[in-house]
């Protein structure tokens, strides 16, 4: 609801306005919240921001095996394969549910690092 908020302010010129309220959201999203507005970025091409996002939400919740799993989705669909490894490797680290760990794996074996 926020980003598209956000939108219709952008779209009537005031881009620092629809920034600010973005910020504002990112600041108090839950973990959840985060991950799915990065998720939204990611699908949306903004690849970037997604990265952002994620990181922000890794920041916020450092021992949050799925919050660094997303974080290596976002740089596996960058090309970034050295920080891709890097944030698989820690959301493995971090004793990630079956699925969380299934899908760290997937990516680190079709990047060759398993």
């Amino acid at each position: 609801m926020v980003n598209l908020k956000a939108n219709v302010i952008k779209a009537r010129g005031d881009s620092v306005a629809a920034e600010h309220l973005i910020d504002s959201a990112l600041a108090a999203g839950s973990e959840n919240d985060l991950n799915n507005y990065g998720y939204t970025l990611l699908l949306g091409g903004q690849v970037d921001k997604a990265i952002k996002v994620f990181t922000i939400n890794t920041q916020k919740n450092p021992k949050s095996a799925n919050v660094w799993d997303s974080l290596g989705e976002g740089y596996f669909t960058k090309g970034d394969k050295k920080n891709a490894i890097a944030s698989f490797k820690k959301s493995m680290s971090l004793n990630p549910n079956a699925a969380t760990r299934a899908n760290s794996e997937k990516f680190m074996k079709q990047m060759g690092a398993m």
